[in-house]
């Protein structure tokens, strides 16, 4: 039986308890109805189970309005709170020059963490199944791809949880057949131009015909085995970063201008000695790290281990790299800057405009003591939902954020000018930032995202630090 198949798969894997808040993302379709309709069964074994609906209307489609209405009857039918949202994501796709399956992917999580937060959810649950994870490992094979790649969808990623990646797409089929629980069909799963599509309708049933029948629980297993293996190597990775770095944070006078220094060094020597996986891994850092290449290619990091004594490596013309005195570090080039922007591991003090310095700890909140609130001189905020490296740079136009005590987010520069911060200071004032959200300006709140709870277990306190 699916259900028992789908209560064993969630409790072996300690997905979540019988007391949690779950918030389900629903788009109408077959498997997230059906993922429904499975915790519905659940709540019966396990009554304190509190569930609640999320729809996200992406705006592309012109059967988006239906698909919106459908879920709405569904929640009302079910008696399930539901939180709706609407997203520009072709605009947001054109501004940010994405295409529009990662930009509504975007903005599609972007609003199930919001409303998690605003609920008070444990956790935020998606409908991907088994055959999303073979249909997504193909594709990475297909476009090149490593070991990070090979991890596709993974079972848990922060507080979202895949419930049924252990669940073929017939399975749900089957499911919602036998019950005869009606749900709403994308008419763009049918267009074969699109890879993913191509690969369900096209190659995955050639290859369980005349390859492998089981190749989707093959594939999905191969995904499994990924990503426990990724998690060790990144763990050794990190143990190894601070071993082989040397941070060189500041500005100084060049050209008349002044310019960024290099924010890490790379020593190229101690990556000689060690496993080529663990290299790897390490330059792909520093390149995401020192010049912003969110995914470096295989290619781009074979050419920088290769750099010998002299040589530079560019991606871009200002994003070159050196090797000088085996140390791999970044070469300015002398052009203008406005601003400035740094990235800061937490651990050594930073220092900004040779008059202000940062000190960052790391404490657990069983153990702090009562906090001492000063928005202009410290800061407290839940370790667990940052991701370090932080960010410190200089105020962005159109910056905004949510500080503690409002219900939306507003302008950094409206901000500063209700707190009366002079002019003068503002564009001095350091922003800091994790994962491109902005966590705390001093003179302000912290992020109400990043806030100190009663769940939290470890706090990240970043102090002001007196200069003679």
């Amino acid at each position: 039986m699916i259900y028992q198949k789908f209560k064993r798969f969630v409790e072996a894997n300690q997905l979540f308890g019988p007391q949690a808040r779950l918030l389900v993302a629903v788009s109408g379709g077959q498997d997230s109805v059906a993922l429904v309709h499975l915790l519905l069964e659940l709540k019966k074994d396990w009554p304190e189970l509190d569930l609640a609906l999320a729809h996200f209307n992406h705006q592309l489609r012109a059967s988006a309005a239906a698909d919106e209405r459908f879920v709405r009857q569904l929640a009302r039918k079910l008696k399930l709170k539901l939180f709706v949202g609407r997203g520009r994501v072709r605009e947001y796709a054109r501004h940010n020059k994405l295409n529009l399956e990662e930009a509504g992917r975007l903005k599609r999580y972007e609003f199930l963490e919001k409303v998690a937060d605003r609920w008070g959810a444990d956790l935020v649950l998606t409908a991907h199944t088994m055959t999303d994870q073979a249909e997504t490992v193909l594709m990475r094979i297909f476009r090149g791809t490593g070991l990070e790649g090979l991890q596709a969808i993974r079972l848990r990623a922060g507080r979202v949880v895949r419930p049924l990646l252990w669940l073929r797409r017939q399975e749900i089929e089957q499911y919602l057949g036998d019950r005869g629980i009606k749900f709403r069909l994308d008419e763009t799963n049918l267009d074969k131009a699109i890879l993913r599509n191509k690969i369900r309708l096209e190659l995955i049933p050639h290859l369980e015909k005349e390859f492998d029948p089981e190749v989707v629980s093959h594939l999905a297993q191969l995904a499994l085995i990924a990503q426990d293996e990724n998690e060790a190597l990144a763990e050794l990775v990190e143990g190894m970063w601070p071993v082989v770095t040397r941070g060189c944070c500041g500005r100084h006078k060049k050209g008349g201008h002044n310019t960024r220094s290099p924010i890490f060094e790379l020593d190229m020597r101690a990556l000689k000695e060690m496993p080529m996986a663990v290299a790897r891994r390490l330059i792909r850092k520093f390149l995401h790290l020192t010049l912003g290449l969110e995914s470096p290619s295989f290619d781009q990091t074979e050419a920088v281990l290769r750099l010998a004594e002299g040589q530079k490596f560019s991606w871009g013309k200002d994003k070159v790299l050196i090797n000088e005195g085996g140390w791999l570090k970044r070469l300015e080039t002398g052009q203008k800057r406005t601003g400035f922007s740094f990235w800061w591991d937490g651990r050594q003090t930073i220092r900004l405009h040779d008059c202000w310095e940062f000190s960052g700890r790391l404490v657990s909140a069983a153990s702090l003591g009562p906090p001492e609130y000063d928005d202009y001189t410290r800061c407290y905020l839940d370790a667990d939902r940052l991701r370090f490296p932080l960010e410190m740079r200089s105020r962005k136009l159109g910056d905004k954020y949510r500080p503690l005590g409002l219900d939306g987010e507003k302008k950094l520069k409206d901000l500063l000018r209700e707190r009366k911060i002079p002019v003068e200071m503002r564009q001095l004032l350091p922003v800091f930032v994790s994962d491109g959200r902005i966590v705390w300006v001093p003179g302000l709140p912290v992020a109400a995202d990043f806030k100190v709870t009663a769940a939290t277990r470890n706090i990240f306190l970043i102090e002001k630090i007196d200069l003679p």
